[in-house]
């Protein structure tokens, strides 16, 4: 009994330490944080609304501003021109299709006649089987 109460006291002095080196590492990361002379700074401006820096009527900032206006546009027009290749490849694929398609239909046409003797648009009735009795 008593060395089971030695071992409780063990573990607890054991757990308080543990407990004591995590909020002494805590209380170090939070004091290289904090900075002197924040209680009187002023109030942070409120960034949710849009203020005018004035300088649209500044020459160089008009001339970087239209600069990456063109950069962006050239961009897009790129995009286009591929955009504009890949439609036209794909309309002389279609093309070669619908030629295969129809030839397609033309050797179906052709071996349905053989089979059947018979032209596949004629509106004459089918001929019925003989000689099966």
């Amino acid at each position: 009994m008593l060395l089971i109460n030695v071992l409780i006291i063990l573990l607890a002095i054991l757990i308080i330490a543990s407990l004591w080196g995590l909020l002494k590492r805590l209380f170090s990361y939070m004091s290289g944080r904090s900075r002197e002379g924040l209680e009187n700074m002023p109030p942070a401006p409120d960034t949710n609304k849009y203020t005018d820096p004035g300088l649209n009527n500044d020459p160089l900032y008009l001339a970087t501003l239209n600069a990456a206006n063109i950069s962006y546009l050239k961009e897009q027009v790129d995009k286009l021109n591929g955009l504009k290749e890949q439609v036209s490849a794909l309309s002389s694929q279609t093309d070669n299709n619908s030629t295969a398609i129809r030839g397609i239909g033309e050797q179906l046409t052709s071996t349905s006649q053989q089979l059947t003797g018979r032209d596949p648009n004629s509106k004459d009735p089918i001929p019925s089987a003989t000689g099966l009795d």
